[in-house]
Order: structure tokens, then sequence, then C-alpha cells
């Protein structure tokens, strides 16, 4: 059962690489107006940190402290865009809440 969590939650993290890498690939190749590269750059720095959260597991106590945080940052981010661009912002926050819950998960079972 733990083996299919921790793949899950390493999934996740890979798909919201994938999302920041695309993101930056169609902002640059379609040039869409009133688009930045800021939202899929956080979402690769959240990618990595979840990544490493799941590769070390509970022996990097603090990176599980910094994953819960980027990754409330990120959806507050994504309340925002949820105003400005609709529930197209809400693909993108849908893995990072999941994230979050399993970064919760994380500091519950190791106490």
């Amino acid at each position: 059962m733990n083996r299919a969590i921790r793949f899950i939650d390493a999934a996740l993290a890979w798909i919201i690489f994938a999302a920041g890498i695309m993101g930056i690939v169609t902002t640059l190749l379609f040039h869409v107006p009133f688009r930045a590269l800021d939202t899929p750059l956080l979402w690769l720095f959240v990618a990595m940190f979840n990544l490493l959260r799941v590769r070390n597991g509970s022996s990097a106590k603090t990176i599980i402290t910094f994953c819960i945080g980027a990754n409330l940052s990120v959806v507050m981010l994504e309340a925002v865009r949820f105003k400005v661009w609709g529930p197209f912002a809400l693909v993108g926050a849908l893995p990072i809440l999941c994230d979050i819950v399993f970064s919760i998960k994380t500091v519950v079972s190791r106490d």
C-alpha cells in the first residue's frame, strides 16, 4: 500500500512538472497575449520540491515544511488566477491540492 501511495505522489509531482514545461513551451511558441512565465516557473519549483520530498521521504525533515508552504502559495496563486482565467486555473490547482494532502500525510505519519 505504501508503495502505491508513493507512486501516486510521485506521479502528481511529475504531472505538475510537465504542466510547468508545457506552460513554458506554449508561452514561448504561441506568444499568447497577457501570458507570462511566472506561473509555469513556479510550478517547476514546486514540482522539484515535491519530487525531493518523495525521493528523500522523512530523512529530510525540513523539506516537508517547504513543500507544504510552496504548495499553499501556488494554490493561492491559482485562486487569484481562477478569478481572471476561470475554470482553466482549477485544472492546474488539482494536482497541487493533492500534493498538499500527501505532504501533510507525510508529516502526520512521521509523528
